[in-house]
């Protein structure tokens, strides 16, 4: 149902560009972009890509140091414990290790909360640091495909990378020259490395 009211929206909407409001269809100019081509091959991409990665490595030293120390509280607790039950042992002495152990679990249990929130922290931040710097990307994108379509007179600008509701690409077919993804992202990627190696120009944009 959900399908054919897409596909029924969608024919629709295409007969209202090329017939509807008294607008020609040779008034109508179209293109097509692959939104995902463009991310990826947007060179900020790939250096975002590797300071999330290096931060990401940062969060895994720690966690190993976290991990390390929880191994070798537990082997303390354990070994304590153990002598603990000790006969060869006396009394009092098995009671003092039995107090130690006691110790060392309550240091344990700690140490593995400390661990599991820290690990729990980290993959939010890095979710929501991944989200945020993929909009800002998206979003500049978006503002390169706008500028482009506002000089060279396009009605319409697809994203052919995207999936309709029957799991097919939504544009189907178009002429190779209908497709601007190459030359979007030739200008990202001019204006990128103009912005690094004039990083005054790059703040004064914004």
């Amino acid at each position: 149902m959900k399908s054919q009211t897409m596909k029924r929206y969608l024919a629709a909407a295409l007969l209202a560009l090329t017939f509807g409001a008294g607008v020609c269809a040779a008034e109508v100019k179209i293109a097509v972009i692959d939104m995902q081509k463009a991310f990826e091959q947007y060179e900020k991409t790939k250096t975002l890509q590797i300071k999330l990665d290096q931060q990401m490595e940062v969060f895994r030293e720690y966690s190993n140091q976290l991990n390390q120390q929880y191994q070798n509280l537990r082997k303390q607790y354990e070994s304590a414990r153990d002598d603990s039950q000790n006969i060869a042992f006396s009394g009092a002495e098995r009671e003092s290790k039995r107090l130690k152990a006691q110790q060392l679990y309550e240091s344990l249990k700690l140490k593995e909360q400390e661990l599991t929130s820290y690990k729990e922290s980290r993959k939010t931040q890095l979710g929501e640091m991944h989200e945020k710097l993929r909009g800002e990307l998206i979003d500049e994108i978006k503002q390169v495909v706008h500028n482009k379509a506002v000089l060279e007179g396009y009605t319409l600008v697809l994203d052919k990378s995207g999936i309709s509701l029957s799991d097919v690409s939504l544009v189907v077919y178009c002429q190779p020259n209908l497709d601007i993804t190459d030359s979007v992202v030739q200008d990202l990627n001019r204006g990128y490395r103009k912005n690094a190696q004039d990083p005054a120009a790059a703040a004064s944009d914004k």
